[in-house]
């Protein structure tokens, strides 16, 4: 009796922690799809980028996974920028499809080995724990903790976001791009730095996931990921916090 007991807590304990990467994922996504009203499907290429900048800096340069969080937080922000210049005036439909090809031309890059970094279809092996302080999170009941703080912790920061003058102009922008700009509103630039935000966030829970797996491969970012974060996001209800988490469950 014992045993299934502890069987099933661990099985409790993997859930919510895989429970916790999603609505993370989905949280970043929300201020894209939920706040700007942008339909973009490709956000698995971000959490991509995150997750093998982490696993390269850590196993190849040996840093610390914490220290490696902001720095796969920039490089999935820089990413972002740099593909959604070109693409933020497409609207609807058209967006949604370039944004799917994005994902697909990560994926193709990552199993191509790109610049002899990624381990091509194979992977990244030995990715480290995070430690704070002396103290390694290696259990699944550390990683909970450490899962369910950060997505608290997100949740208040963009409750405080949504309620400040940049999620009010995104709002704006979801209901009537026209009427935003008429207001004063530069719409390109407000969609571009939400784009920026939710890569950033999106980065950073890609160093979460690669500590917890310490295993990464192009086919954990592939285009039916990013189908799951856009459905919990549009299930939750499009820029609703405790909808996102919600749908997550």
């Amino acid at each position: 009796m014992k045993r299934i007991y502890t069987i099933l807590s661990c099985l409790l304990l993997v859930g919510m922690l895989c429970i916790g990467l999603y609505a993370l994922l989905a949280l970043s996504l929300n201020v894209i799809l939920g706040q700007a009203g942008i339909f973009h499907m490709g956000h698995a290429a971000f959490f991509a980028v995150g997750a093998y900048s982490t696993a390269i800096l850590n196993t190849m340069h040996h840093w610390p996974i914490f220290l490696t969080m902001p720095v796969a937080g920039c490089a999935a922000a820089l990413f972002a920028l740099v593909v959604a210049r070109p693409i933020i005036h497409l609207r609807g439909d058209y967006l949604l499809i370039v944004t799917i090809g994005i994902v697909e031309i990560v994926r193709i890059a990552l199993t191509n080995n790109l610049f002899g970094l990624t381990g091509g279809a194979n992977g990244i092996y030995g990715i480290a724990r995070p430690s704070l302080f002396g103290m390694v999170f290696s259990s699944p009941k550390r990683q909970f903790y450490l899962i369910w703080t950060f997505t608290i912790l997100t949740m208040f920061l963009f409750y405080v976001l949504e309620h400040s003058r940049f999620g009010r102009a995104l709002n704006y922008i979801r209901y009537d791009d026209l009427a935003a700009s008429g207001c004063g509103i530069d719409v390109t630039r407000y969609k571009l730095m939400a784009f920026t935000v939710g890569a950033f966030w999106a980065g950073m829970v890609g160093t979460l996931f690669a500590a917890n797996i310490r295993t990464i491969e192009p086919t954990s970012f592939n285009f039916y990921e990013s189908v799951i974060l856009f459905a919990i996001v549009i299930l939750g209800g499009s820029g609703s916090i405790a909808g996102v988490v919600l749908g997550a469950f």
